[in-house]
């Protein structure tokens, strides 16, 4: 490297690797305690939804996020490697092993693993807390909004006691609903929300869910938000490194599958990001669909114990969002994309500035 800006950029590249690395590895061996807890409450939730389970489904996805992870960064090292080393020998000086460099550099591309498995980590554990906010959301459905009918109307304008609307809703039959149609008398909802569910299932026993899957994303942004913080501040650095060595290649126009490695090695990065982004997103979502789904359960309860379970899970619902943070600094959902975005940007026309200007 003869220019001042590749070799400070090219350190900037190897050191966040190393840190990234090494404060993920750290955090992991601190957090013992708080992924002991966060196995529990999963294992908890799900035998609670029991009925929405699927672990083999569950296992299957993550085998394959963790085989294509782990494949994908096999084989982008072994072709950035054998690139190196044939660009070595057409660089090679006498007296110089050229070589010898590329190799020495095949220590820091083993971080590599371990900094993807810190990514399918982190993205396993997030995933898995977004799919049982969407199995709770799937229970709440299910329990209180049954697709049976799609509504039981009376040509009474008091809204029924708990016990008259149940036995409103045995007895319904299309006589009933042709007789109000053809009588015209203005309709009153009547699917009464009782708390007479199965073991597990009454609203008392969702709030929990939706709590203890609360009290799980707290743990992880707790105990591996520094690791995610050097995560994405690695994702972020590397996007900018390769961005502007790719550019420097395409200046040159020398080789073009070195150009084309550095594309791939982009992509790569972005998926990266992207590991960690989505599933946060994801779980966010679900959330706030439970909040959605709440106010379409509020419209059904006639029953004055429901009511108050349903008040209790209300304010447990408005208390405070649900979302992960990179240890406090910063929420980690969709819109810190466009942020790094134009980070990225910002960055990249400054090193091809200095670039331009040491040559």
């Amino acid at each position: 490297m003869r220019s001042a800006t590749a070799k400070v950029v090219t350190a900037l590249d190897v050191s966040v690797v190393v840190l990234a690395s090494v404060t993920g590895t750290i955090s992991g061996m601190i957090g013992i305690k708080a992924t002991k807890e966060l196995n529990h409450r999963l294992d908890e939730i799900d035998e609670m939804l029991i009925d929405f389970r699927n672990e083999k489904k569950d296992r299957i996805r993550s085998y394959a996020m963790l085989l294509i992870g782990i494949s994908w960064i096999t084989f982008l090292l072994g072709m950035d490697i054998s690139t190196w080393l044939r660009k070595a020998d057409d660089m090679k000086v006498e007296n110089e092993n050229t070589q010898l460099n590329i190799q020495w550099y095949i220590p820091f591309y083993s971080l590599y693993f371990i900094l993807t498995g810190l990514h399918l980590n982190f993205a396993h554990s997030s995933f898995g807390v977004g799919r049982r906010f969407r199995r709770l959301n799937l229970a709440l459905k299910k329990y209180f909004l049954p697709n049976e009918l799609p509504g039981v109307w009376m040509k009474s304008s008091k809204i029924p006691t708990p016990a008259a609307a149940a036995t409103v809703n045995d007895a319904v039959t299309i006589k009933n609903i042709t007789d109000m149609l053809t009588n015209k008398v203005a309709p009153v909802r009547l699917r009464a929300l009782t708390q007479k569910q199965k073991p597990g299932h009454s609203i008392d026993d969702m709030a929990y869910i939706h709590y203890s899957l609360g009290k799980c994303v707290e743990i992880l942004s707790s105990a591996y938000g520094l690791a995610v913080l050097f995560l994405l501040v690695s994702c972020l650095l590397h996007l900018v490194a390769t961005a502007y060595f790719l550019f420097l290649e395409i200046m040159a126009g020398k080789g073009i599958v070195f150009t084309w490695l550095q594309f791939v090695w982009i992509i790569f990065h972005f998926s990266r990001l992207l590991l960690i982004v989505e599933p946060c997103h994801i779980t966010s979502q679900e959330s706030r669909n439970t909040l959605k789904l709440y106010h379409e359960l509020n419209r059904n309860v006639f029953d004055d114990e429901m009511q108050k379970s349903m008040d209790k899970f209300w304010k447990q619902l408005t208390a405070g969002k649900i979302f992960f943070s990179a240890y406090g600094l910063c929420q980690v959902n969709r819109k810190i994309l466009t942020s790094l975005s134009a980070a990225i940007a910002t960055y990249l026309v400054i090193l091809i500035q200095f670039q331009k200007t040491n040559g």
